[in-house]
Formats: C-alpha cells, structure tokens, sequence
C-alpha cells in the first residue's frame, strides 16, 4: 500500500504511547514491549452490553507477532475485557515461551 513510512512511524509510536500512558496500559507487561490500540463498542439502542477488542504487535521495536482479541456482549460494567485477556497471554509467553518475545 502507498503509505508514507513517516505516517506509520506516527502510529506506531501512538500505539506504543497507548501501552505505556494510555487504554492498553493493560498490556505493559515486564519482558515484553507491545504496541496496541483498545476500542469498545457499544451494543444495542439501551447500551447494556459491550464489544471489547485490542489490536496490536510485540516486540515493538522489530515486530514479529500482530494479534487481535475480541469480547463479544460482555455486560456494560464488566472490567474484564479483552485487554486483560491478551496481557494473560503475554504474562504467560513471558514466563513459558520467551524465545517468542526475543
């Protein structure tokens, strides 16, 4: 795709700034640095559940791995979401399977 590196170079410092101050803080995880972009949608017209979902890439400064997670039709004021799915993961890569976060 026809994309200025300089624009990507943006997002990705943006989705590395989402781990570390912003929504996917969830996802700083000792030993491994993830980039990642959070998103929550509301369902229906009285908003009693939510979509929960993370995007994003480790190790940040050489990607190897993307990943995606997705909650469907979690209650509203759930704080389990799909953030605290994926660090459950990391935590246990880091723990069980460095060679994939090296």
């Amino acid at each position: 795709m026809p994309i200025k590196e300089s624009n990507l170079k943006v997002v990705r410092e943006g989705m590395r700034l989402a781990v570390q101050t912003g929504t996917a803080r969830a996802l700083d995880v000792y030993g491994v640095r993830v980039a990642a972009k959070t998103g929550t949608a509301e369902i229906g017209t009285i908003k009693k559940y939510v979509n929960s979902l993370v995007i994003g890439f480790f190790p940040y400064e050489h990607p190897r791995f993307a990943f995606v997670v997705v909650m469907e039709k979690g209650p509203r004021g759930n704080l389990v979401g799909a953030p605290l799915v994926m660090r459950e993961l990391l935590e246990w890569l880091v723990l069980n399977r460095p060679e994939y976060i090296e």
